[in-house]
């Protein structure tokens, strides 16, 4: 079984994969907003303490470098890791932009030391359809961005424009006994251009999508998502934060559950090829 846990986290990622070659990956984290709604949010990290107990992690994923993509990493680092999937990019900070911030110098120290490693965690940077029986062809994992023309672009473009690193974001698409979810990270625009003309639309198609950039709607690419056509999607967002969901409850066939009502959700991917019920923390 394929347990997959869409972490409650408010306007920012992290999902827990435990998968049935018993490699656990975690893709994203964000505790910065944990301590603003410690009654709905849920902390990304005592979670895992209490659900994988002893456990490490085969690989750890960060979509890409924005702050609510890794804060808590720091405090991640005191379990092993053995895998951390990076991006390249020129992404810098200087001291002042942490006066005032909801986020924590630890956090981007911890992660560019983990760009530089090479054991527990090595830093592996791949792109578009690589594989590996080392780190995820048995688990049924494709990479469907970045692109070198994605790292291209995202290097090219103004520290103003507010997709410059969103342009290379990992899109991961997960399969397990016939059933595919789509984790969007934050895909730009452009991202998904990139995939449909690469791929072709049958890449896309997928049960379940994670919605990319929190449901934004500067993230939206109509052919791409129509190719997705996804019984379910699901949203992991804050309350008080109204993206396009109208856009999304047309695109769902079913249903869209967002963290923000339905907190954090597991969904369990037997081998028979059922996943239904969905796990829900509580009911909107």
């Amino acid at each position: 079984m394929l347990v997959i846990h869409f972490i409650n986290v408010g306007k920012g990622n992290c999902t827990i994969i435990d998968f049935p070659s018993g490699n656990l990956s975690m893709i994203d984290i964000d505790d910065s907003r944990i301590a603003d709604d410690e009654t709905s949010l849920t902390d990304p990290i005592e979670y895992f303490k209490t659900n994988f107990k002893n456990r490490s992690l085969f690989r750890f994923v960060l979509t890409h470098p924005d702050m609510d993509h890794m804060s808590g990493l720091d405090e991640m680092a005191k379990v092993t890791i053995s895998n951390f999937w990076d991006t390249e990019h020129n992404k810098t900070f200087d001291d002042d932009d942490w006066d005032h911030s909801p986020y924590k110098r630890e956090d981007w120290d911890r992660y560019l030391q983990f760009r530089g490693s090479t054991a527990n965690p090595k830093c592996l940077r791949l792109y578009r359809d690589m594989t590996s029986d080392c780190c995820w062809t048995q688990d049924s994992v494709r990479i469907l961005s970045p692109s070198p023309a994605l790292v291209r672009l995202s290097d090219g473009a103004s520290e103003d424009d507010s997709q410059k690193y969103n342009h290379l974001s990992y899109v991961l698409m997960v399969q397990h006994a016939g059933v595919k979810v789509l984790l969007g990270g934050d895909a730009s625009v452009e991202t998904w251009e990139d995939i449909l003309t690469a791929c072709g639309k049958d890449s896309l198609k997928a049960n379940i999508l994670l919605a990319p950039h929190h449901g934004s709607k500067n993230n939206i690419h109509e052919n791409a998502f129509k190719a997705i056509a996804p019984d379910y999607v699901i949203v992991s967002v804050a309350e008080g934060v109204d993206y396009d969901y109208p856009y999304y409850n047309d695109l769902a066939k079913k249903k869209v559950l967002s963290t923000k009502h339905y907190g954090t959700m597991q969904v369990n991917i037997k081998d028979d090829g059922t996943y239904l019920p969905i796990n829900v923390e509580r009911n909107a």
